[in-house]
């Protein structure tokens, strides 16, 4: 591996770091227990997947991911008020207890495992010969491996909120026929499954459609920079 190619590959995969933060702070929608609807801030870190290969590509994401959770302790998305700590103790789903540890489990999920997945973005990269069609699978793939992170700590650390959530006005009958149908901990992934569908599935879909016309249009995107 040349000096030049390192230098080149840490640099671009700054600016796509910086490029998906700058992104992410631009909030076109946002859910009132988390998870917001971006202009695309999961593609930059995505190309960057892509473009050097999955290892690289997970290391990028991971980097994002802190970046991402630093962003969420700003907001406030660890204060006692936010996460409904009472007497000093958390009871959000499946854990109840000590709201340090579950500070530090929505941080490794909702934000390190959710973020880093987003590096197998590129792993079709030698396996779809249609470039664009290549990456529009990448990332629909780690939009999944996303969900799934998402999913599992809005089960075990807000599920609690799933009664609440199905009984608002614009969820009418059906909303309480679920909260009838689920009693217990199954409402608690009922509610998971569904919540985080509310933003994901715009969250991706926009990238995908997004990426596909930028790549189509400019196929440098899409050039191959293995090791040199």
């Amino acid at each position: 591996m040349t000096q030049s190619f390192r230098t080149k590959r840490l640099t671009e995969s700054a600016l796509m770091i910086a490029l998906s933060t700058i992104l992410s702070f631009i909030v076109l929608f946002r859910l009132p227990f988390g998870g917001s609807i971006t202009p695309c801030c999961m593609l930059p870190v995505i190309l960057i997947a892509y473009r050097y290969g999955t290892k690289w590509g997970l290391c990028t994401c991971f980097a994002f991911s802190l970046i991402q959770g630093i962003q969420g302790i700003a907001e406030g998305t660890f204060t006692a008020a936010a996460l409904g700590v009472e007497n000093g103790v958390f009871n959000g789903g499946f854990f109840s207890g000590s709201p340090l540890l579950a500070s530090f489990g929505i941080f490794l999920l909702d934000y390190v495992v959710a973020f880093t997945v987003l590096g197998f973005g590129g792993m079709f990269r030698n396996k779809i010969k249609n470039k664009p069609l290549s990456l529009v699978c990448g990332i629909l793939v780690a939009g999944l491996f996303r969900y799934i992170a998402h999913v599992i700590s809005g089960a075990i650390f807000f599920g609690i909120w799933g009664e609440w959530f199905f009984t608002q006005d614009g969820f009418y009958a059906w909303g309480q026929t679920l909260v009838d149908m689920f009693p217990g901990k199954a409402l608690y992934v009922l509610y998971s499954l569904i919540y985080n569908l509310f933003f994901l599935v715009p969250e991706v879909g926009l990238t995908v459609v997004v990426a596909f016309f930028i790549t189509k249009a400019a196929p440098k995107l899409l050039e191959k920079k293995d090791i040199q």
